[in-house]
């Protein structure tokens, strides 16, 4: 590297004797003689046109030009020292790092169930989980920040490859609710109920307002929740109804929430997202290929549990 004169050597040479305060010590760290570097100081000195260090009985203490510069430089090569790391990461991405973000509506289920048993598969691998919302998830796909994503966004990109998925809808009942003795649910049993339903942008709180709407049905009142878990623990409090994806609604069942499947059509659609194939290590698109399955085999045994 070179700033404005300086070399990689220079600076080191003048970190060394900072924090030995010898120029003997320095040339021992740096495995060069102690004449070399005196040279590589002078060098610098003469570089900056001010010195660095006062000779006081063969020490070498900092001038107060020098200790300032010391410290600017300290803080310069700690951010390179960064820099170096974060590529040697990147250059072993290959080999054992996979960064994975979800919708949250996955992201606290099907997506680490599905990460564990790729673990069991690769032992060595490193997995990173993040969740974002849908709309930010595309984003951050499109500039190669993560290497596996699942999103309910159904924008599509060349810059990245999509895999669509669509799931259907099940009603979350409380125990003991008398909905809970029917075996479909009718849209009209949503009358005078208290409905939870995500947030008015979602396409799934869309499709069941308009279901609603075409069949003249008017809950008693809409909660509005940000996330499926919310809902759950609303439902499991009895505080009224949910429509969940089969997914959400196979956690639910396994809560104890009661799960029943709806005879009018509510779908929710998703898309799982990978960079594209000349962007990735052949390692990494293996491990996606096989995280694909991972995450059909648990969305199957959902289907069979809420089915």
């Amino acid at each position: 590297m070179a700033y404005r004169g300086f070399t990689d050597s220079q600076i080191e040479a003048f970190m060394w004797i900072m924090k030995t305060s010898s120029a003997t010590e320095a040339a021992s760290k740096m495995l060069i003689s102690q004449p070399a570097i005196s040279r590589l100081i002078k060098q610098l000195e003469a570089r900056l046109g001010f010195d660095l260090f006062e000779r006081h009985n063969n020490r070498l203490l900092p001038t107060r030009r020098g200790t300032l510069f010391y410290d600017e430089v300290e803080r310069v090569y700690i951010g390179l020292q960064h820099l170096r790391q974060f590529a040697e990461r990147l250059k072993e991405r290959a080999a054992g790092q996979l960064r994975v973000v979800s919708m949250p509506s996955f992201a606290m289920s099907l997506v680490p169930d599905a990460a564990t048993l790729l673990a069991e598969q690769f032992p060595d691998l490193e997995i990173s989980l993040y969740s974002y919302r849908s709309s930010q998830i595309v984003e951050e796909m499109a500039a190669q920040r993560f290497d596996f994503a699942i999103t309910a966004d159904p924008k599509l990109d060349p810059r990245y490859r999509s895999f669509q998925y669509s799931l259907p809808g099940m009603c979350l009942i409380p125990p003991g609710h008398p909905l809970a003795a029917k075996a479909l649910i009718d849209i009209e049993d949503f009358a005078n109920e208290t409905l939870i339903c995500g947030e008015p942008n979602e396409q799934s709180r869309n499709r069941i307002t308009q279901s609603l709407t075409r069949h003249a049905v008017s809950p008693k009142k809409i909660w509005t929740v940000s996330l499926g878990e919310m809902a759950i623990r609303l439902v499991a409090n009895g505080a009224g109804l949910a429509v969940l994806n089969a997914v959400s609604a196979c956690d639910a069942k396994r809560g104890g929430v009661v799960v029943r499947p709806l005879a009018f059509d509510i779908r929710y659609d998703f898309q799982i997202i990978l960079p594209l194939e000349k962007d990735l290590e052949p390692a990494i698109n293996n491990i996606n290929a096989e995280l694909i399955a991972l995450v059909e085999q648990k969305i199957f045994e959902s289907l069979k549990i809420v089915g």
